[in-house]
């Protein structure tokens, strides 16, 4: 009883996956929930009170805004494209121009701030895996050398083992964290780039 149980709920594990999880089913959801005809995505933001859009642990020229907002665009854009617009709507408020500029150069402020330091990571890390390679490349040439001209297993196993882990951690380095730093610095510069309008509140 119980193994047909645990039978029939792989099954409809694996259904659901191939149900949500599929090209046509994503593109369909992106395109419903976001995208406007000229191929943007409207993201919608809804507050009552602007004590809820600020960080009330802030203020003057370090005024922030409240957490929860760059959480809410995180979450909203992580399934688009990096070459997709953003038109990011705040609605519910009656800011005033001052008000509104200033929460348009706070957002813009905080994802300059994050593309700088990913940005700075990124070279890091392209520097390191460069770096390692060059040792790796240089460790190759002495095991070349070894075995030419010396008659040691030791060394050869020494320099053997050491030129591998040296360009494996290289790649793996430049597969792994340098291509997502990458990618982060994309997802970063779209949401530097997004569009923030205000929709006044109706009462």
């Amino acid at each position: 009883m119980v193994a047909n149980e645990m039978k029939n709920f792989k099954k409809e594990v694996k259904k659901k996956i191939a149900q949500y999880s599929n090209k046509e089913y994503l593109d369909g959801y992106i395109k419903k929930e976001f995208l406007t005809d000229d191929g943007d995505a409207d993201i919608t933001l809804r507050v009552k009170d602007k004590y809820d859009l600020f960080d009330y642990r802030t203020s003057g020229n370090q005024m922030g805004l409240n957490n929860d907002i760059y959480e809410f665009i995180d979450d909203k854009t992580s399934m688009l494209d990096n070459d997709v617009g953003i038109n990011f709507h705040i609605e519910g408020l009656n800011l005033s121009e001052k008000e509104e500029g200033r929460v348009k150069h706070i957002i813009k402020e905080h994802y300059a701030i994050e593309l700088y330091k990913n940005q700075k990571e990124y070279r890091y890390e392209k520097n390191k895996s460069m770096t390692m390679v060059l040792f790796g490349l240089i460790l190759l040439l002495l095991y070349g050398l070894i075995y030419i001209y010396f008659d040691s297993e030791f060394l050869l196993e020494v320099f053997g083992f050491m030129f591998s882990f040296s360009l494996w951690v290289a790649f793996e380095n430049i597969i792994y964290t340098v291509s997502e730093l990458k990618d982060e610095s994309q997802n970063i510069a779209q949401k530097l780039l997004m569009n923030v309008e205000f929709k006044k509140s109706d009462k």
